[in-house]
């Protein structure tokens, strides 16, 4: 099954592949974008903006399947985007990643987001649960301390709701989970509702907490998913 890193072209099709997926997650749809059914273009310039930073963003790496046309192009069916974070990453991209001039770009792009935000709001969302996610994060970032400090994580996995239960999705996440085998780190993903076996199947075989956890998380009693997955180092 063929996968590859995604090109700058493939953006478009990547964005709408993770909207459509996402539309009815209790999360980035439901809670997230209640009013996605009314304003479609917000829900789906909201992808288009996310892709779009992990693009150029030198610890991000969005890996794409696809399959060949009859007239010789590729279709993308799947994608995941993937972080490598911590300790350990210049052996991935090299000791001058963090001059990159991508990351201009990706900064640039940033600031440029949220600057058509504040001027077009994103109707689709509930203004309210602006910043839910990063204050999620900040209860469970002692789980990604000591040996898992550094590492691969799965950011988000979407496969083209058309092209389901092809093998696309398995495919995605073991390209990550062999580079951090192959680097000795950990793997890790939050998992969605009904996701736990997909990712344990796939080698995520740890549990290490849960997303909605910690006194004065937001998303506690909100959502049925969150499960913390991790594939550890081995000399852990």
């Amino acid at each position: 099954m063929p996968l590859r890193k995604a090109h700058r072209g493939d953006l478009p099709a990547i964005a709408e592949i993770y909207a459509a997926a996402f539309y009815d997650d209790e999360l980035l749809g439901s809670l997230l974008h209640p009013h996605r059914h009314s304003y479609p273009s917000h829900y789906h310039r909201y992808w288009e903006h996310r892709v779009t930073e992990w693009y150029w963003d030198y610890q991000h790496q969005l890996i794409v399947t696809y399959t060949l046309t009859s007239s010789g192009g590729e279709n993308v069916t799947g994608v995941a985007d993937w972080k490598r974070f911590g300790d350990g990453w210049e052996k991935y991209w090299g000791i001058w990643a963090p001059l990159d001039l991508r990351l201009l770009v990706s900064y640039s792009l940033i600031w440029y987001h949220e600057i058509l935000l504040y001027l077009s709001p994103n109707f689709a969302a509930d203004q309210s649960m602006n910043g839910t996610l990063s204050i999620a994060s900040s209860h469970t970032k002692h789980i990604w301390s000591r040996a898992r400090a550094s590492g691969w994580y799965l950011n988000f996995l979407a496969v083209d709701p058309a092209q389901q239960s092809q093998g696309y999705g398995r495919v995605l996440a073991t390209w990550g989970l062999e580079r951090a085998r192959q680097e000795n780190v950990a793997a890790s993903v939050i998992s969605g509702p009904d996701k736990d076996r997909f990712y344990r199947r796939c080698g995520f075989d740890i549990k290490a907490g849960d997303f909605t956890e910690g006194e004065g998380n937001p998303l506690k009693g909100k959502i049925k998913g969150g499960t913390i997955l991790f594939c550890d180092a081995k000399n852990q």
